[in-house]
């Protein structure tokens, strides 16, 4: 029988539980990618960390030049920030001495006056802020050509910028603190263009007037902005010229403020009687006297073109191109007609360029260097100077930018970028061995500018005709090499070394009355009286108004006894120059040795008036009135120079005199005492310690500080006779009349009694 299938149950699965809801995972954080740095910011800090580095060897140079003229010599300055109100209403100078030929140029005073607030007189600090400023407007600079050509031609912008910053005829510019007044009119001044093309982009009226007050800091750090009159007009109907309302106004903006400020300029030197074109020094700039206005023009081109050569070689480098370096020459001269053919020809070929080309950088390089140099050319008004390194510093912006072009259409030939200089390998020779040089001679040039005694010896010897240069050296050797020098035999060399750099000078320009002053002085150390009284004369016959030749003439008259004739100089010299404290000071000198005390003491307070620091005023007033017995008197003032110098031991020792002319011998011991500890070898406080000793008949210890005086200075026999006297208070008559007997060979007179 067949089976019955059954039907099977399916096996029963194991009960599993419910896995726990998942929680959810965390989201990790992505950030957003960064923007990369746009390549025009990472080219500006390259260009700005070079430009400083390049110039960072100058930030340990001493004041060079006419550094002081500005810093450490200007009384204005010295006033910190309560001077500021004074620079904004003086002439630059002001606070130095007077020039009838002046300027207005208040930034940069402003600027060091805030510098000595913080800092005092350091020129390290003056130096970081030049070399920070000048690669602030090499920044500057590369911002406004790369908007110049709408970012098209960024490694034009950025070449022309490099060789800017490296350029070695920058140096007078970046390495002298005075001309902090260039470096801060170009950072000012193409900032104010960065911001008007903005303005010319979006039209936001801020913009414009942002830029127009950057022009007017520009104006008022120094006058070589003028050029951008010519600039701002070219840039903006030609370069960037998308609305020529904007331009218009643009260029209105500027008209507005270089008129200000020029109505500034005149009304603050009329006030101050500081406007005198024409008071220019044949020295300073020998075209004043040139024979013809032909030979002037002709002699003004050869210096353009002497420039050109400059930046095309920029070696020798000179801090000064004044009688003779640069000789007159006429219109027959080959490197006058030269210059002649090449300036005409960036103006001609410049021209046309603009008005062929749309925003061609060939007519924007030529149009702007002869723009800038144009103001220096002497050819509109004559200047303070023939000719100057720093004059070319904002033209050969133009030259840098042209060299830039010369690159790139002869050696890259193709448009500048990276990848274009890097697969050529001739290219990329070209311009190491260019910045390379650069380099080199900038970073040289840079060390000649540590201090004067270098610059000027090295500038000599590449300039053997310039009269100036071997007065600035000659001068040097004479006011500070020498004091510096404790070797009597050096000392001998050195001023005998100043005297014949100086005569040399005379040799070059026999009018050169400034070199006269000097050769005297450098005389006068030497202790040659009669011949530097001629060249202090002869001074004074060339220009009657030369007030410190008369001093000077008067100081040796002092020292050699002739009174009479040493008031006559000084007053001569105060004649000139009514505020000419030190004429009065050794005016009233003169007084005292002539015991006019009165007219001493009337003379010695007004050198207080003009200068109330003046310690060796309020020492002579003292002394005048301790001659006269009148010791009450006398007391503030010694006193007086004490709180201002408490280690002026001569002070010391006049109010210890005092005190002990007035039998107060316990307070004047004291203050002799004090004169010791500050000086050991200090004759007068041990002499004036024994006559204290004396009258206080401390008898051993007016011995023993009598005998230290006489050791000290043997031939200080006026203390013998207190010497033998105190022996004899003492009992020792052995020793009383043996200095006795010394003390007779000197005063007959003197017997123990």
């Amino acid at each position: 029988m067949a089976k019955k299938i059954q039907q099977q149950r399916p096996a029963p699965k194991p009960i599993v539980q419910a896995p726990p809801p998942a929680q959810p995972k965390a989201t990790p954080k992505v950030s957003a990618p960064r923007k990369p740095m746009p390549l025009h910011l990472k080219l500006a800090l390259i260009l700005g960390a070079l430009a400083f580095l390049m110039y960072a060897n100058t930030l340990w140079n001493d004041y060079v030049l006419d550094d002081p003229m500005v810093t450490t010599k200007n009384t204005i300055v010295s006033q910190g920030m309560a001077g500021i109100p004074e620079i904004l209403r003086t002439p630059r100078l002001k606070g130095y001495g007077y020039f009838q030929n002046e300027n207005y140029r208040p930034l940069s005073m402003i600027m060091f006056a805030t510098e000595y607030e913080i800092f005092g007189h350091k020129a390290p600090v003056g130096h970081f802020f030049n070399v920070l400023f000048f690669a602030l407007g090499v920044v500057m600079l590369f911002f406004f050509i790369d908007k110049l050509f709408d970012r098209t031609r960024t490694g034009l912008a950025f070449l022309t910028a490099l060789l800017f910053a490296l350029h070695p005829i920058h140096t007078e510019v970046v390495a002298n603190i005075k001309s902090r007044d260039e470096i801060m009119c170009f950072f000012f001044g193409f900032w104010a263009l960065n911001v008007f093309i903005d303005y010319m982009r979006t039209g936001k009226i801020w913009q414009l007037l942002a830029g127009t007050a950057l022009f007017f800091l520009s104006f008022i750090s120094k006058e070589t902005v003028v050029a951008f009159l010519f600039v701002i007009p070219l840039v903006f109907f030609f370069y960037k010229n998308d609305s020529k309302p904007r331009a218009i106004a643009m260029t209105a903006c500027a008209v507005v403020i270089a008129a200000i400020y020029i109505t500034m300029r005149t009304v603050i030197l009329k006030a101050n009687n500081t406007d005198n074109p024409l008071a220019i020094d044949f020295i300073d700039n020998m075209l004043i006297a040139a024979p013809s206005v032909a030979v002037r023009l002709a002699t003004c081109m050869y210096v353009l073109g002497y420039y050109i050569r400059l930046l095309l070689v920029p070696y020798p480098l000179n801090c000064d191109y004044c009688y003779n370096s640069i000789p007159f020459v006429n219109f027959g001269n080959i490197w006058v007609l030269l210059s002649v053919a090449l300036h005409l020809f960036m103006a001609v070929y410049g021209t046309y360029r603009l008005f062929k080309y749309k925003r061609d950088p060939w007519a924007f390089a030529m149009l702007f260097y002869l723009a800038a140099i144009f103001l220096f050319s002497n050819i509109p008004f004559l200047l303070g100077a023939e000719m100057g390194e720093r004059f070319v510093f904002f033209a050969s912006m133009g030259f840098c930018m042209a060299l830039a072009l010369i690159i790139e259409k002869f050696v890259v030939r193709a448009e500048i970028t990276l990848p274009s200089v890097k697969k050529n390998t001739l290219a990329m020779g070209v311009l190491v061995v260019v910045f390379v040089a650069y380099a080199g001679l900038t970073f040289a040039r840079n060390n000649d500018w540590s201090n004067n005694y270098k610059l000027f010896k090295a500038d000599l010897a590449k300039s053997p005709t310039d009269a100036r240069l071997h007065f600035y050296y000659g001068d040097e050797l004479a006011e500070n090499v020498y004091p510096a020098e404790s070797d009597t035999a050096k000392q001998r060399q050195i001023i005998n070394e100043s005297i014949a750099t100086l005569k040399r000078a005379i040799e070059i320009y026999p009018k050169y009355t400034e070199a006269h002053v000097e050769t005297g002085k450098a005389y006068f150390m030497a202790l040659k009286y009669d011949s530097a009284a001629y060249h202090f004369t002869r001074a004074l016959q060339l220009n009657p108004e030369q007030s410190i030749a008369a001093n000077n003439l008067g100081t040796i008259y002092l020292r050699t006894g002739r009174y009479r004739e040493a008031i006559t100089q000084y007053q001569t010299a105060i004649r000139i120059k009514a505020d000419f404290g030190q004429a009065y000071f050794n005016l009233g000198c003169t007084y005292l040795q002539t015991k006019q005390f009165d007219s001493a003491i009337d003379n010695l307070n007004k050198t207080l008036s003009f200068d109330p620091s003046y310690v060796d005023g309020y020492m002579q007033i003292g002394v005048a009135y301790y001659m006269q017995a009148k010791y009450d008197q006398a007391i503030p003032y010694f006193n007086k120079v004490i709180e201002m110098a408490p280690n002026n031991v001569d002070a010391l020792n006049n109010l210890g005199a005092v005190y002990l002319n007035t039998h107060r011998a316990p307070q004047a011991l004291e203050i002799f005492k004090r004169t010791v500890v500050i000086n050991p070898n200090y004759v007068n406080g041990y002499s004036n310690m024994g006559h204290c000793y004396y009258e206080m008949k401390q008898y051993q210890a007016t011995i023993d500080a009598l005998t230290k005086a006489l050791q000290l200075a043997p031939g200080n026999v006026k203390d013998i006779p207190y010497i033998a006297l105190s022996y004899k208070a003492l009992g020792n008559m052995a020793e009383a009349q043996r200095f006795e007997a010394i003390a007779r060979q000197y005063y007959p007179e003197f017997k123990l009694l």
